[in-house]
């Protein structure tokens, strides 16, 4: 299976509840490569790189509870794989 990378946004009040780190967690789980990190306007952003179904099970995961519901969009897309990342960092 060919690897993609997603680039996904997340948009809501998910500071002081650790999301970053549980996305850490769970997306070393799943073997993907890539990045968490909060944007200067608070916003979310994660790159993952892995399989397609790797990578929509942390989609998937990024819209159950309990984090769902601090959530008010994901914006998401699938681009060609650009870089290469050695593990899945929170920056």
């Amino acid at each position: 299976m060919t690897d993609v990378q997603a680039r996904i946004l997340i948009e809501g009040r998910l500071q002081g509840i650790n999301f970053r780190y549980l996305t850490q967690d769970k997306a070393r789980g799943l073997g993907l490569v890539g990045f968490v990190r909060t944007l200067a306007d608070g916003r979310v952003e994660i790159e993952a790189q892995g399989n397609k179904e790797q990578v929509d099970e942390l989609l998937e995961w990024c819209q159950q509870e309990p984090h769902s519901s601090l959530i008010k969009s994901i914006l998401f897309r699938y681009d060609e794989v650009t870089k290469g990342y050695a593990d899945f960092s929170v920056r």
